[in-house]
């Protein structure tokens, strides 16, 4: 992605396009770009499992008993869609302020600080995406934002790999907007950046498949930790990583309740219920 919008550009200037024309072309590709990786790889898990195996549910699907309503289904995809559309708005304007010598921290070549830095920042940048995204998901948890913004999310107990971007387009923005500040002030190599949100786009996908996936990157989560977020409400706010549910405490825990009126993610006093003597508190999402 990043070469191709580099080559738009190059192109934009052999061609003596106009700044509107070049605009309108790195937009396109941004908007086209998610979008096929959004229905394209969404619409394999789709047809596999939703399709061709839903008959036995119960070996693959995480609530096997529970199917969201096509009429909500049809609803939720449709907003997804739309949030790609902003997204890609966004990434194809910001690309081309970059290209008019806009504020970036971002740098098209690695020779410019070398390929040391470039890995090292690349798992800074991973880890500070997933920093973003932990707090503003935590935040949009609040009891005001979660009844009147965050609540279109959770609107589909059980997700599919179309519900993914399914949320309210203030709530779209806040995630994108924090996705987008580290690169104004850590240098970062513009194609790691693209491979980022990315990789983030096609795990959101699988992590919201609705599907039993067990990934073999040891630093992944399984795609039950998400699904639970959507069952148990308010717990699980991370986006690939448990590091930070862990620290604050926000993991689902065997021994407490959950419930969408069960506030500040560490649950409730389960009347009877604790974890084994010695044994890890919180629920194995490995």
């Amino acid at each position: 992605m990043e070469a191709l919008v580099a080559d738009l550009w190059q192109a934009g200037q052999a061609a003596g396009l106009e700044g509107a024309r070049l605009w309108a072309a790195l937009v396109t590709v941004s908007m086209l770009g998610g979008l096929v990786i959004y229905f394209g790889f969404g619409g394999l898990l789709y047809l596999r499992y939703y399709i061709l195996r839903r008959d036995d549910a119960a070996t693959w699907k995480l609530q096997a008993k529970r199917f969201t309503p096509k009429k909500l289904h049809r609803w939720a995809t449709s907003v997804a869609a739309g949030n790609l559309a902003i997204g890609g708005l966004l990434s194809g304007s910001y690309a081309y302020a970059i290209s008019q010598g806009g504020p970036t921290a971002l740098y098209l070549d690695v020779g410019e600080y070398g390929w040391t830095y470039t890995i090292l920042s690349t798992v800074i940048g991973f880890v500070l995406l997933e920093a973003a995204a932990y707090y503003t998901h935590r935040a949009l948890h609040g009891k005001w934002l979660f009844r009147h913004v965050h609540r279109w999310h959770h609107r589909v107990v059980a997700p599919t790999p179309f519900t993914t971007t399914t949320m309210h387009p203030a709530e779209f923005l806040s995630f994108q907007l924090t996705a987008f500040l580290p690169t104004f002030f850590v240098p970062l190599w513009a194609g790691s950046f693209i491979g980022l949100l990315v990789y983030v786009l096609i795990f959101n996908i699988m992590d919201h498949s609705g599907i039993e996936i067990h990934h073999s990157l040891p630093w992944q989560s399984s795609s039950r930790y998400h699904d639970d977020h959507h069952v148990h409400f308010h717990c699980n706010y991370g986006q690939n990583l448990m590091f930070f549910d862990r620290f604050h405490g926000t993991l689902r825990r065997k021994d407490r309740r959950y419930g969408k009126d069960v506030f500040g993610g560490r649950g409730a006093p389960a009347a009877g219920e604790t974890a084994p003597d010695g044994g890890d508190p919180f629920v194995d999402y490995s």
